[in-house]
């Protein structure tokens, strides 16, 4: 395609991809996952007088958290229909709308709505940046530049690192006694600059590769449906789940083990997010409580660390959702039984909590291409999202509970015991067989892309 013809704003972004790839990273980093450094913003809040118990603070995380989940579906289906500007013009309004009621947090109501549009938002924000890969084509070791798998592992690493920002607050908060009030107004400065990229910059439609046999985008994003209009469908191993019907695969074990699969482990992780102050306090006396919730704090941006380890074990995707069991049990066992070793705490518990979301999602994104191919890719995204959405609203029970009982460690043996059948259940969530084994293996090149496509899963 000539200068002369091209989507101007597509002219703009590859003038300088580097400052624009950048920029959504530095997007990303500043909205899509804040609201998972709950642990720090919480004892802010209790120090500034808002006063509630721990089953309302976990509810109003768990809004925020399924606020985030299912807004993958919602920003998807405006992604694909009306492109990054507009997607990113109402998420940065959304944001906004969010910052100014968390502004005013000593109101519950204002601070439930707020939190749960800070969650809302997040996704709507980073999607409309993600085909900025596509500003880096084609992989290093095949001569291209190889900025695309950068570009999205650093897009991980931002969300997770998303999670400082309220850590930030907290340090603040201690040290020079800026308030969260003040802290939620400054920070509007985040959706204006949004706000102001996506009118100005952001194009009504996705850039795509050049070369369309090497597509790193479409496909390779946890948030772009390939089904898209426009997109053309490519050949797929043959098997009988992929591109299959949406009515075939909801009801099909592999696609239900591998929803209850992640489902359970995002209650776990949202759980020791929510209740880990409480449960800190309950353990230690105040000053050894308040340490390691920093050490927390610290710790939990860089879960993006275990990235290489990922895509190492999705090579064999088994490897992956059985490595992702055994971590569960190791930090449910820890918490269950051996609550107030401040060292395995420290050393086991905290890096595990870090860096399971990680492994967890990066598996999931794999594991639905793989298994159910392009076609519907986004949606089954966002409906796994809306099973996750709904087994969060456990939470707020089990706190309500271990409230009553006046310890956590009946609810974190609960969680403990669930996750022990997944370690079965996901026996269900691998590829099929194909149905005619006399049939021929697609032709190397769509296998290449295939695992290219995979292989992008684990970098997000």
């Amino acid at each position: 395609m000539n200068g002369a013809s091209e989507n101007p704003r597509h002219v703009i972004l590859k003038r300088r991809p580097v400052f624009w790839a950048i920029t959504g990273i530095a997007q990303t980093l500043m909205s899509a996952g804040i609201i998972f450094g709950w642990a720090s913003l919480l004892p802010v809040l209790k120090e500034e007088g808002v006063h509630a118990s721990a089953e309302t603070f976990s509810q109003i995380f768990t809004y925020g958290a399924v606020g985030n989940y299912i807004s993958t579906l919602f920003f998807g289906f405006i992604l694909d229909h009306q492109g990054p500007r507009r997607t990113g013009i109402l998420a940065s309004i959304l944001l906004a709308v969010g910052l100014i009621l968390c502004s005013y947090h000593l109101n519950s109501i204002c601070l439930s709505i707020g939190f749960t549009l800070l969650g809302f938002s997040g996704p709507g924000i980073q999607m409309p940046t993600l085909h900025l890969a596509n500003l880096f084509p084609g992989k290093a070791r095949e001569g291209g530049t190889g900025g695309g798998a950068i570009f999205m592992s650093a897009q991980a690493a931002a969300f997770d690192g998303g999670t400082a920002i309220f850590a930030v607050l907290r340090l603040l908060s201690q040290h020079t006694g800026v308030t969260s009030t003040t802290f939620f107004r400054w920070y509007l400065l985040v959706p204006i600059w949004v706000f102001f990229t996506a009118v100005f910059v952001w194009p009504d439609d996705s850039l795509e590769t050049e070369n369309d046999d090497d597509p790193y985008m479409g496909a390779a994003s946890p948030y772009l449906s390939p089904g898209r209009p426009g997109r053309e469908k490519r050949a797929a191993p043959t098997t009988s789940l992929v591109n299959a019907s949406l009515s075939t695969v909801l009801i099909h074990p592999a696609f239900l083990s591998l929803a209850t699969w992640v489902s359970i482990h995002i209650l776990k992780l949202n759980f020791i997010v929510a209740t880990l102050n409480d449960q800190l306090n309950e353990a230690f006396v105040p000053e050894e409580a308040d340490s390691l919730i920093g050490i927390f704090g610290a710790m939990l941006p860089f879960g993006f660390v275990v990235l290489p380890v990922i895509a190492r074990l999705l090579e064999t995707p088994m490897w992956s959702l059985q490595a992702a069991n055994s971590v569960g049990i190791l930090y449910g066992a820890i918490l269950a039984f051996l609550p107030t070793s401040p060292l395995l705490l420290t050393c086991l518990v905290f890096p595990a909590v870090a860096t399971s979301r990680q492994l967890v999602y990066s598996t999931v994104f794999h594991q639905i291409g793989e298994v159910f191919g392009f076609a519907n890719y986004g949606v089954l995204l966002g409906l796994t999202n809306v099973c996750v959405s709904t087994a969060s609203l456990l939470q707020t029970p089990l706190v309500a509970w271990s409230e009553s009982l006046g310890s956590y460690s009946s609810a974190n043996k609960v969680l403990l015991g669930l996750t022990l059948p997944l370690f079965v259940s996901v026996l269900w969530s691998k590829a099929p067989s194909p149905a005619n084994k006399g049939e021929m293996m697609p032709l190397k090149r769509v296998e290449s892309v295939v695992e290219k496509r995979s292989r992008a899963y684990s970098s997000i």
